[in-house]
C-alpha cells in the first residue's frame, strides 16, 4: 500500500526496487563532493519521477539540476552548490 508521505507511488519503481534504493545503490561508491552527490541525486529523483508525476516539468527540474551539477564539477558551484538566484 502506498503512502503519500512515507511511500509515494511515483517513487516506488516495480515493486522490486524503489527511488531510495537505486539512488542509495548509485552514490553509495562514488568519490564526489557533498554538493556533487545532492545535484546528481535530485536530477535523479526528477527523472524517476517524471511520468507518473509532473510530467515535462519534472524533466525540466532534472535538467536544471544537471545544470547545477554541471557547475559543481567544473568547479564554479560556489554559495555551496546553490546558484545565487535563490540566496537572495
Amino acid at each position: 500500500m502506498f503512502h503519500p508521505v512515507k511511500e509515494p507511488r511515483h517513487y516506488a519503481g516495480d515493486g522490486k526496487i524503489s527511488c531510495m534504493d537505486a539512488l542509495r545503490s548509485m552514490v553509495s561508491k562514488v568519490n564526489l563532493s557533498p554538493m556533487q552527490v545532492y545535484w546528481w541525486g535530485c536530477a535523479f529523483k526528477y527523472l524517476w519521477r517524471w511520468p507518473l508525476k509532473n510530467g515535462k516539468q519534472d524533466i525540466d527540474k532534472c535538467m536544471r539540476c544537471l545544470e547545477y551539477l554541471k557547475n559543481e564539477l567544473e568547479g564554479e558551484g560556489g554559495n555551496n552548490g546553490f546558484p545565487s538566484e535563490y540566496l537572495g
